[in-house]
């Protein structure tokens, strides 16, 4: 099924920030950046994709793991006390990423211009 931009705008706008990508495909930023911790565990500030359905993809993948992570219902265990296993931190999902290194570099880079101060 074709997903469109604004869908996507639509369901994940609120936490990311979804655009096309100079050199083609798609990315996705969290409009606010999860921790350290987090992305360790699996999380991504930034999302690329070949497509707007692959993209859509991987947004649903950080949602399920947000949820995870971020909407535990029973409290942190007390000193001494072990976490069930379902709180070890989960294999990485296929192609997450903290920040846009793993994104393709775009076709033709630009220089931004250079701003004097008077």
């Amino acid at each position: 099924m074709a997903v469109t931009i604004h869908e996507l705008k639509e369901r994940y706008g609120k936490h990311w920030l979804v655009s096309d990508a100079v050199g083609g495909g798609w990315y996705a930023v969290r409009r606010h950046g999860v921790s350290r911790s987090l992305l360790q565990r699996g999380l991504s500030n930034v999302r690329c994709a070949a497509t707007l359905e692959e993209l859509a993809a991987h947004l649903a993948a950080e949602t399920q793991l947000e949820e995870r992570f971020l909407h535990v219902d029973d409290p942190l265990p007390g000193p001494g006390e072990v976490r069930p296993s379902r709180d070890r931190p989960p294999q990485a999902s296929p192609g997450p990423v903290g920040d846009a290194s793993e994104c393709p570099p775009p076709a033709v880079a630009h220089a931004a211009p250079a701003h004097r101060r008077l």
